[in-house]
């Protein structure tokens, strides 16, 4: 069964190779549709696990999809195109806190988020704090 979601996950639009490693299938797709990603998934029945985001420049963001389908992890790395991307959170609710607070730490945004305020960040704070050179993600590299 692992090949056949291979197969069917490769052929998502905007997919490229899925690549196995010791910690499950990981794919970098800068140009995945991760609204028919999403529905996809959710139609395999896959569980949503979680999203992680990490800054790969000043304005744009990495965020990798991670999905446990069939006993499997797949990692789907996406990039960000002015630092914006599609909510998912409409078709799996589970990535509504998650996509909140990449949006928070990273300055995400979520088009069509349907809760887009903030989560973690206080009233104080701009988002992006990981974006900050004396923020969080700048402190940890020291």
């Amino acid at each position: 069964m692992v090949n056949d979601y291979k197969t069917l996950i490769e052929s998502l639009p905007g997919a490229t190779s899925l690549a196995q490693r010791r910690d499950g299938w990981w794919m970098t797709a800068p140009d995945l549709d991760v609204l028919e990603m999403a529905r996809k998934m959710k139609e395999w029945k896959a569980r949503f696990s979680t999203m992680t985001g990490a800054m790969i420049s000043e304005n744009e963001t990495a965020v990798i999809y991670h999905f446990c389908l069939d006993c499997q992890a797949y990692n789907l790395k996406v990039y960000t195109k002015g630092n914006s991307l599609p909510s998912i959170s409409n078709i799996l609710p589970a990535a509504d806190w998650i996509e909140r607070e990449i949006q928070d730490l990273y300055r995400v945004q979520f088009k069509d988020h349907p809760h887009p305020e903030r989560l973690i960040r206080s009233l104080q704070t701009e988002p992006g704090l990981f974006r900050e050179p004396g923020g969080a993600a700048g402190k940890s590299r020291r």
